[in-house]
This record gives structure tokens, C-alpha cells and sequence, in this order.
């Protein structure tokens, strides 16, 4: 069954270190760490935007609600960022001797902390920008649309994420290969191994934003 990645050069910009790259942490470019973390003001300034726009004009005519599904639309693609960026754990792996002690490398020991902190930036970027379109949705429409939110938009999200992952698609290659974006979705649906990863994927999802909410929760209760 074809996978349909993404071989676009301009993927290659981003994965082939056509970078001018000068830092690198275990052969993954800072630049592009930069890059990711960079890609989670996205989401923030469009759910920003949307919040303002909704004060405006409280989308009472049909062109305000259909831009509104625009931006929600926008949205959705830049979400997963903040999901993938806890995936570059990946990362941490080093070739380290047998008999290296506990199988570390001394010289990269400090790589795991790098990229435990990297996570958590994901971890707390993709708590806190999910409460930020919860909020708004609960403002929008009420409290239980808000909840039912979550439970709809961690899949997607966790699609997202595997589609950023295993087949290499961008948030903006929807717009440029949006055939092909959606035949690879459709593989997480109908192949057993992609839908395996997909639902692992969603009930962790799932139990970092519940986990993450509810510490966020006890730690404003209690400053």
C-alpha cells in the first residue's frame, strides 16, 4: 500500500540539511528546533485573531461565520506542531558502547535533558492552546460544546501529528498536495499498523492534555 510522503524539495530544505545549519544536538539541527517552536505562535495568534474578531461582530452574518471557519480551518493544520515537537525525542537516541555504563554515552548524557525540556515545551504549548479554542468555544456556544471539543480535536490532532511524522506532510502541504494529504489520511482508517499508531497516539494525546490540564488547574488554585 503506497505511503504517499512527501518528496517536495522543498520538504528536502527542511529534513536534508539544506539549512545553512552551524548547531547541531545529536545531528538534529537547532535551527530547526527553532523552526518548531517558532510554528506554535501560529495556532496562538489565530485563535487570537479569532477571539477578536468574534467580539467585532459576534459572526451574525454569513461572510463572518464562513471566515471564522477559515481561521478554525487554519487552525487545525498548525495544532499538531505543538504535538510533534514532543516527538522529537526521537532523537535522543546515541550509539553508545556495550559495556558504556547504564548503556549512556558520557559525552551526550546532557542530550536527554535537551530533549525532555523540548518536550515539555510541546507538552505545555499543546495544553495551553487547547484551552485557549476551548475557551473561546465555551464562550461561543457553551460549556459542554467546549468539552466535547477536546474529545474531537485530540484525534484529529493525533493525525495530524502522524502525518507530520511518518509522511513527512507539512501544515501548509494541504495546500499544495491536498490529494494526496487526504489519501494519506485515509491509510490511518483502513491499514491496521497506521491505525494501530494512530490510536496509541490519541490515547496519549489524550492523557497529556487531561494530565497537563489538571496540574495547570491545581497550580492556578493553588499560586
Amino acid at each position: 500500500m503506497p505511503q504517499y510522503t512527501n518528496h517536495s524539495l522543498f520538504n528536502n530544505i527542511f529534513y536534508n540539511n539544506f539549512w545553512p545549519d552551524i548547531f547541531f544536538v545529536n545531528d538534529y539541527s537547532v535551527l530547526v528546533i527553532l523552526w518548531n517552536i517558532l510554528l506554535l505562535a501560529i495556532p496562538f495568534f489565530l485563535c487570537k485573531y479569532l477571539i477578536k474578531y468574534y467580539k467585532k461582530n459576534k459572526f451574525k452574518k454569513y461572510y463572518h461565520k464562513i471566515f471564522a471557519v477559515l481561521l478554525n480551518f487554519l487552525w487545525l493544520l498548525f495544532i499538531p506542531n505543538t504535538a510533534y515537537v514532543i516527538t522529537d525525542v526521537r532523537h535522543l537516541s546515541t550509539e553508545c558502547a556495550v559495556n558504556s555504563a547504564y548503556h549512556v554515552c558520557l559525552k551526550t548524557a546532557w542530550i536527554i535533558m535537551f530533549f525532555f525540556v523540548y518536550g515539555c515545551i510541546g507538552w505545555i504549548s499543546f495544553v495551553f492552546l487547547l484551552n485557549q479554542m476551548k475557551g473561546f468555544i465555551i464562550k461561543f456556544s457553551g460549556k459542554k460544546n467546549g468539552k466535547i471539543f477536546i474529545w474531537i480535536i485530540i484525534p484529529l490532532i493525533s493525525m495530524g501529528v502522524l502525518l507530520g511524522l511518518i509522511n513527512r506532510w507539512n501544515s501548509w502541504d494541504f495546500f499544495l498536495h491536498p490529494i494526496l494529504v487526504l489519501k494519506s489520511s485515509i491509510i490511518y482508517l483502513i491499514n491496521f499498523i497506521y491505525f494501530k499508531n494512530w490510536a496509541v497516539f490519541t490515547i496519549g494525546l489524550y492523557i497529556l492534555y487531561f494530565a497537563g490540564n489538571k496540574i495547570a488547574q491545581r497550580k492556578t488554585r493553588n499560586p
